[in-house]
């Protein structure tokens, strides 16, 4: 735990205060560092977990594109109206098939 406070730049109390549910989750950049650090596989449950606890999803919109703004505001907007095969579309483009031309 103090391993990952100091790559953090937090104290180990913040971390255990998270870790308890005593804070709000790690922002978004700190819980991909933090991924990162830890090596996990698969950080969609720690995400989901974020998400439960503040309400909503984080998107950091600093070092992205404007089409990439752009399409995150419109998944925002259209969220509540996208069906269950229209999500398991975009999870297929985010996993990396059905792109074209884009990163695996």
């Amino acid at each position: 735990m103090g391993d990952l406070a100091e790559h953090l730049g937090v104290s180990v109390a913040y971390i255990s205060d998270v870790e308890r549910g005593n804070r709000a989750p790690l922002t978004a950049d700190r819980l991909a560092r933090a991924v990162a650090f830890l090596n996990i596989a698969d950080p969609n449950p720690l995400y989901m977990a974020a998400a439960d606890s503040k309400g909503a999803f984080e998107l950091d919109v600093a070092d992205v594109s404007p089409t990439a703004r752009e399409v995150g505001a419109a998944l925002m907007r259209g969220w509540p109206d996208l069906s269950d095969d229209d999500l398991e579309l975009i999870r297929n483009v985010l996993q990396g098939r059905g792109r074209r031309g884009g990163k695996p």
